[in-house]
Formats: structure tokens, C-alpha cells, sequence
């Protein structure tokens, strides 16, 4: 039995996989001769049977695997085209407008005209050097009282979107780590509490990493409270998934490998059913640099040996398109998804700018490395606990906010926005309008045109825990910025126009108490005025000497050095009272 199996599985490695892929029973396949002696060799049934369901199974195998190369290939092919397509395109373009006759413009005086992209500049430069874009923020605040809920102060916590529905979860604030699913309703701007059933995290998370898996989201890691016997902030490894749908909390117990227990890290879906891990730091305080990925179908870990440095407190984001066809045709394959990742700290606990992309194996797609990419234009400045996310219209990764190591605006908080090109490897800082806020350690999803924002740290403090948007969308902005200085004008005028009105008030006023003598005898009305009662007379003698506010130096500068003698340990250890290490 052993001789026969060997000699089919070798005929059929030296089929091609070119040739065609009807599908030929094992009935039909007898009619080979080197088929049909060795089948008619094997005495038992049982043992016929076998072999005739492993062919078959080989060759709906071979069917797929061809079904499939198939398919690269036209997907190849339809590339090209629309890539030939587009360079044809291109060129009549660029005839048309070094051919054309352009006609001059005549304005008339104080005409305002919308500034369009400069003509004369090559089509080129257009396209190397992508529009300036700018962003909008404004926060929509929630007034405490006691019909509304109201969350707490929260920063690492979990942020996500589902069916119009905002759900955040955990996070740390000023009375410990939080254990609480909270949903908003984006169109009513209501928060409530959902009390969900089944086997949830016991005494909540922060700091760990979250992915929408079908109706489904799935948290992984994070830290709970802190451990006053072992001086620590225990980590964790577990995996949690809850469904929306009935608001039920499961605990999956995944195969494999043996995955570290962490906090600070990132996470992204991959494909439709992988969940990649990648940083973050342990119980120990260590900063990690391996990558896992969690089969969520199979619930199952694999541990890959991918060549990175150690990072935590950065932002990871996937900007592949997650395609239709993924969950109808079933590959055991993880895509070679497109995944960036920027910023965070290293080992030595300083900040880092740069963006690294995910490098895959060609033939089985296993992650290798994570490269660093030489960037142009103006880079952000080092920072960590930012966030990021992927602009499909303008096909931009935007970041927002983050911690640097050193002060600028006052702040160690960044209130910028950047954008990073992939396809250009291009950096331009963004033009941020409306509410600028300096944050970091908060959280981010993205809605359409605009990304929600939630929580974090501002000035060294809490930030109020409302949601704000940040909007993107260019024509929006447009809208909104004209809109601002409309009201703004408006409120000038109005502060201009409230002295004139008082002023005509006062004079109307006191018209009424004229004294007699400021009247002349031509001019005096037949009418008898009025004297207020507490009205000085006049008087010829000399104005009196006002006296002025005598300031006593000496006790000024005698509270001034006792105020610095108290405060003289503060101001020894300035740097240290402004360095915060969130971790």
C-alpha cells in the first residue's frame, strides 16, 4: 500500500499546473494504463476507496491552485491595462494643453476670482507635490446634568465603530482603570451604558488593542490595576470578543504559539480573519519588537520571526483595500496587505519620527521585516502615543496629535496634523482650523469624511471627555472656515455698534438733567429743567491734586523671595516636573 501511494503522489507532481482543470473522477482516470495496473494490484476495497478519495481531493486541490493563479493573472493584466489607459489619458492631456490657445482673462476692477492650480507649471509637479489639504476640528460637548450620562475623564482606551454607533471600552482615568462598555449615538449625541452578559474582563483594560471583526469587535491585551504586592501594572495576553448584536462578552482561549503579555501596543486587521500584533511593552517594563498574527476564524496564534527594532506607543494603520472577494474565495494564506506603521518610543524610552512598512516573503507571504522608508518634505517631529488614520480619498495617512520629548507652544502636547503620501513617500504638515487642541494618549476612528476623536491628555491634564470630529474633507472646510469669519466679522461689527448705541443713550439721557447755566438765554426752551439732587455746583477755585497709589517695593520683593524660597525645590528640578513619561 505504501509503494502505491508514493508512485501516484509522484505522477501527479508532473502534472502541470497549466494544463486544463475539467474535473476527471477516478472512473475516468483508470483509463490511464499506469493508473489502472497499480490500482488493480491493490487487493482490499477499503484500500481502493482511499486511494480514489485522496486523488480526488488532490485534484480539486490542483483545480483551486490553478483557479487562483488564474485569477492573479487577470487581475495582473486588468492592472496593466488600466495603467496603459491612464499613461494614454495622460498624454493627450499634456498635448492638449501645450497645444492649446489660451485665452487671456480680462477682470474688472476689485473682482474676486477662486485661485486655480498655476497653468504654466508642468502637469508633473502637480502630481509629485499633492494639494496643501487642511482639517477642521470642533467638539460637540455634552452638558452634565441629571437626565444625561456623561463619561468619566478616560485616556488608552478602546474606540471603535459599528452600525452609526460609537463603542468605547476600558481605559485609564483619575480613579483607575475602567471597566465599562460605553455606546454613543452619533446622530442623537446621547451616551449611555450598555450592560452587557457573558465573561468579560474582570477588572477592565487600558492600554490594549482593538479590531472589527464582522459584527464583532476584538480586544486583545492591555493592562488592569495596579498590583501594590509585586509593584507592577499586570499585563495581559487574553483575547475578548464581543458582539454588538446581544451585547455578549466571550473569552477565546487561541492554539499556537505563546504569545507575551503587553500593553502600549498596535493592532490591524489583516485580510478579513487575521489579527496582526506588532511592539509593545511587558510586565517588566521591556519594550517588545515581534509580530504576531491571530487566525480569529481558527483561533489560532502564530508567532513570526519578522527583523524589527523594539517600539511601544506607536500608531499602526493597514491601508490595503479589504476586497469583496476575500471571504468567498478561501485562502489559508495571509494577503500581503499594505501596513504602516509610525512614531512610538524604543528601548532607551526616547521618541522616534520614522515610518516603516511591512516587508512579506513573495512565495508564502510571511512577514520578514519591517523597513524604514526615506521620507521627503517636513516630517513630524518625534513623538508617541499619536494616532493615525487612512485617508482613502486623498489616499493619505493622516496623524494626529501625540507626546513629544521636548516643549514647543508651551506644550509637550502636539495640536499639528500630517499627512504621509505612501505612493509619493511624501511628508506635509496639514493646516489645522477651528479648535486647536493639543492631545495625546487618546483614540480615533474613522467615520467618512471625518475621524472622531475621544479623551486623552492636553496641558499636562485631562482633557474633557467629549467627542469631537475632525473633518477632511476639503470643500467642508471651505464651508466651515468661510463660515467662522462670516461670524466673526459679524461680531465685530456688533462690538463696534454697541459703544455708538450707548453712547446716544448717554446723551439722550443727559439732556434730561442739562444744567441751566450750559444753556443760553436765546436757546432756553420755554420749560422748566430739571436738577438732579446729586449734582455738583460749579466753582471757580483750582482743581485739587489727585493723589496717586503709592506701591511698597520692599514688601513686594519680600513676598517675591519667600515665594521662591518655598518653591525653590520646584524650580532646582524644573526639567523633571515637566518630562511626563505616559506609558
Amino acid at each position: 500500500m505504501g509503494t502505491v501511494n508514493i508512485e501516484l503522489i509522484h505522477f501527479e507532481k508532473n502534472v502541470s499546473l497549466s494544463q486544463s482543470t475539467f474535473f476527471k473522477t477516478f472512473s475516468e482516470m483508470q483509463q490511464k494504463a499506469a493508473i489502472t495496473n497499480q490500482v488493480a494490484r491493490i487487493p482490499s476495497p477499503k484500500e481502493r476507496l482511499q486511494v480514489s478519495l485522496s486523488h480526488n481531493k488532490k485534484q480539486s486541490e490542483t483545480i483551486i491552485n490553478q483557479s487562483r493563479e488564474r485569477l492573479e493573472i487577470a487581475m495582473i493584466e486588468a492592472l496593466s491595462l488600466t495603467q496603459k489607459n491612464r499613461n494614454k489619458n495622460y498624454q493627450k492631456l499634456k498635448r492638449r494643453r501645450d497645444q492649446g490657445h489660451k485665452k487671456a482673462m480680462e477682470l474688472k476692477p476689485q473682482q474676486k476670482v477662486f485661485q486655480l492650480p498655476q497653468l504654466d507649471s508642468p502637469l508633473e509637479n502637480s502630481i509629485d507635490s499633492p494639494a496643501q489639504l487642511s482639517f477642521y476640528f470642533e467638539s460637540q460637548r455634552v452638558i452634565r446634568d441629571i437626565k444625561t450620562f456623561k463619561p468619566s475623564f478616560t485616556e488608552q482606551a478602546a474606540f471603535g465603530l459599528l452600525n452609526d454607533q460609537l463603542y468605547l471600552y476600558g481605559g485609564i482615568g483619575g480613579d483607575g482603570v475602567r471597566n465599562q462598555m460605553l455606546k454613543y449615538d452619533i446622530k442623537f449625541q446621547v451616551w449611555q451604558i450598555v450592560q452587557g452578559n457573558g465573561e468579560h474582563p474582570k477588572q477592565g483594560r487600558a492600554g490594549l488593542s482593538i479590531v472589527q471583526y464582522k459584527n464583532k469587535f476584538v480586544y486583545f491585551g492591555g493592562c488592569g490595576q495596579f498590583n501594590p504586592k509585586l509593584k507592577i501594572r499586570e499585563c495581559s495576553n487574553s483575547v475578548f470578543e464581543y458582539t454588538v448584536s446581544n451585547s455578549y462578552w466571550e473569552k477565546l482561549h487561541p492554539q499556537g504559539d505563546f504569545v507575551e503579555p503587553r500593553r502600549q501596543h498596535r493592532a490591524c486587521l489583516i485580510g478579513s480573519k487575521w489579527m496582526m500584533i506588532y511592539g509593545g511593552i511587558n510586565q517588566n517594563e521591556e519594550v517588545l519588537s515581534d509580530t504576531c498574527v491571530l487566525n480569529i476564524e481558527k483561533q489560532y496564534w502564530k508567532l513570526y520571526k519578522v527583523k524589527a527594532t523594539p517600539i511601544c506607543c506607536h500608531a499602526l494603520v493597514n491601508i490595503s483595500s479589504q476586497g469583496k472577494f476575500q471571504d468567498i474565495i478561501q485562502n489559508e494564506l495571509m494577503p500581503q496587505d499594505i501596513v504602516y506603521s509610525f512614531g512610538g518610543k524604543d528601548a532607551e524610552g526616547n521618541s522616534v519620527n520614522t515610518i516603516k512598512k511591512l516587508n512579506y516573503c513573495s512565495f508564502n507571504n510571511i512577514p520578514l521585516s519591517w523597513d524604514v522608508i526615506e521620507c521627503k518634505g517636513i516630517a513630524p517631529p518625534p513623538m508617541h502615543n499619536h494616532t493615525v488614520e487612512y485617508l482613502r480619498k486623498v489616499q493619505g495617512i493622516a496623524i494626529i496629535g501625540g507626546l513629544r520629548d521636548f516643549i514647543l507652544n508651551g506644550t509637550l502636547e502636539s495640536d499639528q496634523y500630517f499627512i504621509f503620501y505612501p505612493h509619493l513617500n511624501l511628508w506635509q504638515e496639514v493646516i489645522a482650523e477651528g479648535q486647536r487642541i493639543p492631545r495625546c494618549a487618546h483614540s480615533t476612528v474613522l467615520l467618512s469624511s471625518k475621524i472622531a476623536v475621544f479623551g486623552g491628555i492636553g496641558n499636562e491634564r485631562y482633557l474633557e471627555p467629549d467627542v469631537g470630529f475632525i473633518e477632511t474633507d476639503q470643500m467642508q472646510v471651505f464651508n466651515k472656515v468661510t463660515k467662522d469669519k462670516i461670524n466673526h466679522n459679524t461680531n465685530i461689527l456688533s462690538n463696534i455698534e454697541e459703544p455708538n448705541k450707548l453712547e446716544n443713550s448717554f446723551r439722550k439721557r443727559k439732556s434730561l438733567f442739562q444744567d441751566e447755566s450750559e444753556i443760553s438765554d436765546t436757546q432756553k426752551p420755554f420749560r422748566i429743567t430739571l436738577r438732579k439732587t446729586t449734582q455738583a455746583r460749579r466753582s471757580y477755585l483750582p482743581n485739587p491734586h489727585r493723589k496717586q497709589v503709592l506701591i511698597r517695593y520692599d514688601i513686594l520683593i519680600g513676598f517675591i523671595n519667600k515665594v521662591i524660597r518655598d518653591n525653590l525645590h520646584i524650580l532646582l528640578n524644573f526639567d523633571k516636573y515637566l518630562e511626563r513619561q505616559i506609558i
